[in-house]
Order: structure tokens, then C-alpha cells, then sequence
């Protein structure tokens, strides 16, 4: 994820005296990283414990409990809001992007970031090569979602970039434990993944990032 939040950081201008808000913010980790780059960092999740972890990472930071649809922040609050794997998995898309705007201050930015589609992410190919979650490529949108709300959303797009952003896992037991995060289990997909098995037993995984810059305010 470093490669992205850099490239990310120095499109959006997370530097020296942003406030920078990031949504589905997780243990914080990001935001400590703005928070080295100079920036007033501020997060949100869904996630108790996820703030908890955050607060624990960034001490004195500005984390807060709550839903992407439903910021408890005042218009134009921020220079900078961020999204890194996370407006996918809002309730309403939609609402999440509008109200990251309205939370922006005017000429401020909005940065989505997300995996790009299975013919980009390795990982994500070889999930649904053993159906991982019952899903079949199928069963998967046309379109990207996120990518369509951002189109119908008409905020200036600053910039757009793609970062090259590999999954490594150090031996089967890594392996197992993130597969089962997808909902697989039994030794059958450590099989499978032989061909992402590295000499010295480690996995690889050849992945890539999208990301938007967006120009914020309120619409």
C-alpha cells in the first residue's frame, strides 16, 4: 500500500498543514503516514476496534465512529479526503462521494484508490479461479461501480494514476490465514496457488492500484 499512498500523498498535496480526512481510515495506518508527511490527520470507520487500534497508532489524532453516508464533520472541512480500498464498500456509493465533497473545502481534493479488476490483480484472479465466497467472474459487474459513481458524480478529475502494488505472503500459513479472509478454507487452494510460489517458498502476487484525484466542495 506505500507505493499508493505515495503516489496519492503527492497528487493530492498531503503535506505540511493539511487536513486530511480518510474514510474507512482502518488501525490508522495511512493517517499515520500523513501524519509523518506534516498533515492534521483525521479518520473514520465503521469499526470499533479498528478506531481503537487507530488511536493507539496516532494518539491525539481526530478519530471518529461512523458511517462514509453520514460524515459528523461541518462543510469544507478538509483539504484533502481520502478513500483507499474503501468507497466500494459504503451502504450508497453515491452518498459516501457527496458527502466527502461537501466535507472538502472548495478547490480541495478527493482521493479514491482501490484495486483495479481480476485482469490486473492476480490475487483477485486466483479467488475467483477457486471460487472463493461462491463468486464467479459471471457474477461480477460489467462495470466498475466505484469507477461509474465517479463518472456520474461530475467532479473534476485532477489526476489519475495507476500504482503497481504486488500482494507477498511469507510461506502457507500466510497464505491460509488470507484465504481465509475470503471465505476459503481446506489445504485444496494452497495447491492452487503453487504457481505464485517463489523459490524460497514465499507467494507473489502481481496486483495494481487505481487512483482518482477528484477536485472537491460542496455541490
Amino acid at each position: 500500500m506505500i507505493a499508493a499512498w505515495e503516489a496519492v500523498a503527492h497528487a493530492a498535496g498531503v503535506g505540511a498543514g493539511a487536513a486530511v480526512l480518510d474514510l474507512g481510515c482502518g488501525d490508522g495506518a495511512f493517517c499515520a503516514f500523513a501524519a509523518r508527511r506534516g498533515a492534521a490527520v483525521h479518520g473514520l470507520d465503521a469499526e470499533p476496534d479498528a478506531i481503537a487500534e487507530a488511536l493507539e497508532r496516532v494518539p491525539g489524532a481526530d478519530f471518529r465512529l461512523g458511517l462514509m453516508e453520514y460524515l459528523p464533520w461541518p462543510d469544507a472541512s478538509f483539504d484533502v479526503v481520502t478513500a483507499f480500498n474503501a468507497l466500494q464498500y459504503a451502504l450508497d456509493t453515491e452518498m459516501a462521494l457527496t458527502e466527502a465533497s461537501r466535507v472538502a473545502r472548495p478547490d480541495g481534493r478527493i482521493a479514491v484508490c482501490k484495486w483495479g479488476p481480476p485482469a490486473e490483480n492476480e490475487f483477485f484472479a486466483f479467488l475467483l479461479s477457486i471460487g472463493a465466497g461462491g463468486v464467479r467472474e459471471d457474477m461480477l459487474p460489467v462495470t466498475d461501480p466505484v469507477e461509474d459513481v465517479i463518472r456520474a458524480a461530475r467532479l473534476p478529475v485532477v489526476a489519475t494514476g495507476e500504482v503497481a502494488a504486488p500482494i507477498e505472503l511469507a510461506d502457507d500459513e500466510a497464505l491460509e490465514v488470507s484465504l481465509a479472509r475470503a471465505g476459503v478454507v481446506g489445504a485444496g487452494a494452497i495447491g492452487e496457488a503453487a504457481p505464485y510460489r517463489q523459490a524460497d517458498g514465499t507467494y507473489r502476487f502481481e496486483n495494481r492500484q487505481r487512483y482518482w484525484i477528484l477536485r472537491g466542495g460542496s455541490r
